[in-house]
């Protein structure tokens, strides 16, 4: 279409100069009104081509800011879940088109995505174990659907996005609550300053940037323990409200990236042992700094470390959110206690392969006394693509201190094997049956199944 107009603007252009041309043989003729009229008519030709041609330029503009501008946030991207982790080469623009594309997933500028599930578990052993997400503790298996995701983006200028998730979860008796999982205004300077102010995910580690809070996402059909999220017993502060910043720091082929957080947690988890009790940790505001590199010598691969610090308490509640009396031996509430998280990972996402390794050291550390804790904990994840089959392999281990003042006191010590596939069913939903093992120090091993229906929209 714009090499159809230059060439009518050049034609157009052509007959104006060849009219005073013709009558530059004869100098003392003057032009005749028809030949005026053809002057003015050809000057309002190449006017209305020159308003096209700008037109169109400005429609190819709209059209390459909506591909740049698809997910704001670089997060979402309807593919197979190991492609949404790592991209290390930028896609190829496909041909322009000549009409603007009706983009289903746009309503009055503001782009959205849906993710939801469908689950299935049982256990082996009726003694109850932590019942979130409309899982029934104690029972040989029940249907439930977990949590039902929007994620909605809109662009406000050429470098400032709004961007907000939404979670429908599921509770007791088929109940429902709303969270919102992430609201954020994000402003990215450049490449090497992006800010993002609201409420956000703890960039602790790998797993909680990479996979975010979808089913669809991820490999497996739950997250490993440590990366949990608090209100699903999981043992990390997981999300806060305040202000992150990240960007890559000029280091040539190293690819060399930072993060830095500064915000105010609130976590509250559930026990993990089905007392239900649950402790609400009083955080104290957080720091969490990490770099990680990702070298071109070996695209797919990334090396990283975060170090997060922040002030927490051994609340604990009943459900209702009564006050239950502290144990005996444990030193209450009023204690409080310095926590340092540090992280180290290896992750390498490529041709098909996910291998996936991360290690933590949670100290706990009483203010004003010299009680602490140290607790480890890792995971390590491979799977391999093969076709839409994705099979896979987990292993996780845990050791939380079991003394009344650890605030982790319900989790002690749990390790063992999850292993299971994943079907793509084309681009929008997917099959995934998983088998755990998990031994727990001071009780009966403990046995699952778990069968998952994943989709997005």
């Amino acid at each position: 279409m714009a090499r159809r107009i230059r060439t009518r603007f050049r034609c157009a252009l052509l007959a104006l100069l060849l009219v005073p041309a013709s009558r530059a043989q004869d100098a003392g003729a003057r032009p005749t009104d028809h030949e005026q009229e053809i002057v003015s008519h050809l000057i309002e030709q190449i006017k209305q081509l020159q308003q096209q041609e700008h037109d169109l330029q400005e429609r190819i503009k709209i059209l390459e800011a909506k591909q740049a501008q698809a997910s704001p946030a670089g997060e979402v991207a309807l593919a197979s879940p190991a492609a949404t982790q790592q991209r290390t080469e930028p896609p190829a623009s496909p041909p322009m088109p000549t009409e603007l594309p009706r983009d289903w997933h746009e309503v009055g500028g503001v782009q959205f995505r849906g993710f939801g599930e469908v689950d299935y578990q049982a256990l082996d052993q009726r003694k109850p174990e932590l019942g979130t997400g409309g899982f029934v503790p104690g029972s040989a298996g029940n249907f439930y659907t977990d949590d039902f995701g929007l994620f909605l983006t809109a662009r406000l200028t050429n470098k400032a996005s709004v961007l907000a998730e939404i979670i429908f979860e599921e509770g007791n008796a088929q109940s429902y609550t709303v969270d919102l999982r992430r609201m954020l205004l994000k402003y990215d300077y450049n490449d090497h300053l992006k800010v993002s102010f609201g409420r956000y995910q703890t960039n602790i580690g790998y797993y909680n940037w990479a996979f975010r809070s979808a089913a669809w996402l991820q490999t497996t059909a739950d997250r490993p323990l440590v990366m949990q999220y608090a209100s699903k017993g999981g043992l990390l502060p997981t999300q806060a409200v305040g202000l992150s910043v990240t960007g890559a720091v000029p280091s040539g082929k190293w690819g060399l990236n930072y993060v830095a957080e500064y915000g105010s947690s609130d976590t509250t988890r559930p026990d993990l042992n089905g007392d239900g009790f649950v402790t609400d940790e009083n955080n104290g505001n957080h720091v969490n700094v990490g770099l990680f590199l990702r070298p071109d010598v070996a695209p797919g691969l990334q090396i990283g470390s975060s170090y997060y610090h922040d002030q927490i308490s051994n609340n604990i509640l009943y459900a209702s959110g009564a006050q239950v009396p502290p144990p005996p031996g444990s030193l209450g509430p009023s204690a409080r206690y310095g926590q340092a998280i540090v992280n180290g990972y290896v992750v390498y996402v490529a041709h098909g392969i996910e291998f996936l390794n991360e290690g933590f050291l949670i100290r706990q550390t009483l203010i004003g006394g010299s009680l602490h804790f140290d607790m480890p904990a890792f995971y390590s994840q491979l799977s391999k693509q093969l076709g839409p089959l994705r099979p896979f392999v987990r292993y996780q281990y845990v050791n939380a201190n079991v003394n009344p003042n650890s605030i982790l006191d319900d989790v002690g010590l749990r390790f063992g094997p999850s292993f299971g596939a994943r079907y793509d069913f084309k681009q929008y939903m997917a099959f995934t049956a998983q088998l755990d093992h998990t031994v727990r120090g001071g009780q009966a091993d403990l046995n699952g199944l778990q069968l998952q229906w994943a989709f997005t929209f």
